[in-house]
């Protein structure tokens, strides 16, 4: 689980976690506090959630879902759904990068411990690697 900068893709936080968890649980301890929104899927919803980042003078930008009192979203949400995936998809780049460029497609060992130093290793190569571009575009590297 990763708390990501919009701007740049930065990785902000870092959360690993066995898979008896649910990706909503470590969601808390993925937001700093600073941000100005709060951008997730639809897992991430819960009414707690956005009453934490409501005090915590953060948007609540995490999308909603159909549940049994109201089984199919109203046109107004499914716009802001949309609106809000298209912002979403730019912070998947790490996981993309994390599996085609450090083949992380499956955690390597069976120590939890070990699993975490290697996902902390990966954010730190791409902030790295991401801070390269964004410090030195492609233009300026050229001259």
């Amino acid at each position: 689980h990763i708390g990501a900068d919009q701007a740049h893709t930065i990785i902000r936080r870092v959360e690993v976690s066995d898979a008896s968890l649910t990706d909503t649980e470590p969601a808390d301890q993925l937001i700093c506090g600073d941000e100005k929104a709060a951008y997730g899927d639809q897992a991430y919803y819960t009414h707690a959630r956005h009453d934490r980042l409501a005090e915590a003078n953060i948007k609540d930008r995490l999308m909603r879902r159909a549940n049994k009192h109201h089984p199919e979203l109203p046109p107004r949400q499914k716009l802001r759904n949309r609106l809000i995936a298209k912002v979403r998809a730019a912070v998947e780049r790490p996981f993309a990068v994390f599996k085609e460029h450090y083949g992380m497609r499956r955690v390597r060992f069976f120590n939890l411990a070990t699993n975490r130093t290697q996902c902390m290793l990966a954010a730190c190569a791409y902030n790295l690697r991401t801070m390269i571009g964004a410090l030195f575009p492609p233009a300026e590297r050229r001259a």
